[in-house]
């Protein structure tokens, strides 16, 4: 048996939050909310939530980003004995029903990384589609396997007993987390399940994506995996993974 938490990220979202945190309490398991900075009357109302539907509050003081906030979610996960972390956003883009979905595969695949491949409505934006599609391409380059799934999904199950080593090596804590972690994942040997899950762009969603800057950080990080392709050859990647 596997002994789940949810872990959410949250950065000036608790309306948008609030009803997310209504359906999340319906699953009877442990939730902990990462407040990464938020304004002092947006962590007020995100506490609040908190206290209403007892689930854990940890704060980070200044922004660091999703990375960031997730990376103080796993380390309390992990020290509280948790074994299976699944993320999901606070702004209501993710799809909640399929919780119990998730939570049956990790049951039936404890090792593996399960991971939300995006089925999207007509309220998604054309220019984030086409930068998801960059990015799949690149990271179909950095694991040289054309079936990865959509890594800027941010609703998965991570298997912490083995991706706590992974932690250690993530260095881009900003939007490209949940690239980093994935392909880091799968280079490290960690099976990757990918489940189609619906997403959509909330009408009064709260986006802090910077066009400009964070594709940038994005490009970057693309090259930093690039980078280390040699690295994980050596090591004899390549046949590590496999993509369900």
């Amino acid at each position: 048996m596997i002994k789940p938490i949810i872990i959410i990220p949250c950065f000036n979202h608790a309306d948008n939050f609030a009803p997310v945190a209504d359906k999340l309490c319906k699953f009877n398991t442990p939730v902990v909310v990462v407040d990464d900075g938020s304004t002092q009357t947006q962590s007020k109302k995100i506490k609040n939530i908190c206290i209403k539907y007892n689930f854990f509050y940890l704060k980070n003081e200044k922004n660091g980003g999703k990375g960031a906030a997730m990376l103080t979610g796993f380390r309390f996960a992990i020290d509280q004995g948790f074994t299976h972390a699944l993320q999901i956003d606070a702004d209501g883009q993710h799809d909640v029903r399929d919780i119990p979905l998730f939570f049956k595969i990790a049951t039936s695949h404890p090792d593996d990384l399960i991971i939300g491949n995006p089925v999207y409505d007509e309220s998604a934006p054309k220019s984030r589609l086409i930068g998801r599609k960059i990015t799949n391409f690149w990271v179909m380059v950095e694991t040289f396997n054309k079936r990865m799934p959509d890594t800027m999904c941010g609703f998965r199950v991570y298997p912490l007993k083995f991706i706590e080593p992974v932690l250690k090596t993530i260095k881009f804590k900003r939007m490209g987390f949940d690239i980093e972690i994935v392909v880091k994942a799968y280079r490290k040997g960690i099976n990757i399940i990918s489940v189609p899950t619906k997403v959509i762009y909330p009408k009064n969603g709260v986006s802090h994506f910077n066009g400009f800057r964070d594709n940038f950080y994005i490009s970057l990080l693309h090259t930093y995996l690039c980078a280390l392709i040699p690295l994980w050859l050596i090591r004899g990647g390549r046949d590590y993974a496999k993509i369900k």
